[in-house]
């Protein structure tokens, strides 16, 4: 066993199957893969990776599959280690550019397939075992107890969740991701594959869903941090026009670090590079809820200025994705029926129109006339 010292958890131990998997080429490459993309040139010190991210995945996984027999706990615990492999560069924000409309998942599994990870795995588990092990990772499950192992990762309450929010919370040197961990996992259950949380961690399922809403609120969809990333996925697709992917070890060799080593090199991303690095991004014209106005607004705006000197961006995101059940007076029901602040969340919805810094003063006028 070697443990790693955490700032969330202050060691996590692994063992010497693990080690190998982390000191992987494959595995280490997370190191230069930045867990929130650009957010970093908002949020100074969120300079987390992929790799300390999925190492907290395993050791939360391991706590909420404390229950499980031992070879079972084992394979949970190594899906989370390997959950992340398939990230591109910058994480989330340029997986829109992965060719065929593929995900990291793909990647993912490609990568465990198709390196030395499949070999290592092969040193402690038959080929049948790798296979489950692969659809536990990918969320593929095939039976209700592979649905159940899969759900301790991606769950609602699942590790890879509950660890991003407090360690992107605690890298962004903000509160809000911040929630009674301990608490929570404490009371979750499991009875005939079904997830739920005893009526006595109700508060603290309330927390960890408030703290999920501001993260995506105030953070993921910070209005800076949403150009810069589209405008480094504008940059990307430049960059990625003749790469190829079939062979998995090209994807490998991107990351965050060669990809902005070519932009700070080349002539020909002049403009990419102002724009992200130089400071020189698109600013935000109008932030709203308003569908009606911004639709309004987006269309006459294009009538009156150049297209290429405005940016778009419509989120959404509902406070869960999958029903959440909370156990009272020992019947499971739904979390919204029985906690009136769970029933009040509302989706997030925002939608914002950038303008080239150029025109801004310009398109201020336009939308005030």
């Amino acid at each position: 066993m070697k443990e790693f010292a955490d700032p969330l958890y202050g060691f996590v131990s692994l063992n010497d199957l693990e080690l190998r998997i982390v000191d992987s080429y494959p595995f280490q490459r997370l190191r230069y893969i930045k867990q929130l993309g650009v957010a970093y040139l908002v949020f100074p010190s969120a300079q987390h990776t992929r790799f300390e991210h999925a190492v907290g995945v395993l050791n939360v996984s391991d706590k909420l599959g404390s229950f499980l027999p031992e070879r079972e706990r084992l394979l949970v615990r190594l899906a989370g280690l390997l959950h992340d492999l398939g990230h591109p560069p910058f994480s989330h924000t340029t997986e829109v550019l992965l060719p065929q409309e593929k995900t990291h998942e793909d990647f993912t599994e490609r990568i465990i397939r198709e390196t030395e990870i499949y070999d290592i795995l092969l040193t402690e588990f038959t080929r049948e075992e790798v296979e489950k092990l692969v659809r536990i990772t990918l969320g593929k499950p095939q039976c209700e107890e592979e649905r159940l192992l899969t759900d301790i990762i991606t769950g609602e309450f699942g590790a890879d969740r509950m660890d991003y929010l407090r360690r992107d919370a605690y890298f962004c040197g903000v509160s809000y991701g911040f929630f009674d961990y301990n608490r929570l996992i404490n009371t979750l259950r499991v009875e005939e594959g079904v997830w739920f949380v005893d009526e006595s961690g109700l508060v603290a399922l309330e927390n960890f869903l408030i703290s999920r809403y501001f993260m995506y609120s105030q953070v993921y969809f910070h209005k800076v941090v949403r150009i810069l990333s589209i405008h480094l996925v504008e940059f990307m697709k430049k960059f990625l026009r003749s790469e190829s992917f079939e062979d998995i070890n090209n994807y490998l060799r991107l990351n965050d670090a060669s990809v902005i080593a070519k932009i700070f090199e080349s002539e020909d991303f002049r403009e990419d590079f102002e724009r992200i690095f130089g400071r020189r991004h698109f600013k935000t014209l109008i932030s709203t809820e308003n569908k009606e106005l911004y639709l309004e607004l987006k269309e006459k705006l294009k009538e009156r200025l150049p297209e290429e000197a405005l940016r778009f961006d419509e989120l959404f995101k509902p406070p869960y994705d999958k029903p959440i059940f909370v156990k009272r007076g020992g019947e499971i029901r739904k979390a919204n029926e029985v906690s009136p602040l769970i029933a009040s969340l509302r989706p997030i919805e925002k939608y914002r129109i950038y303008v080239d810094r150029k025109l801004w003063r310009e398109a201020r006028e336009l939308i005030k006339s």
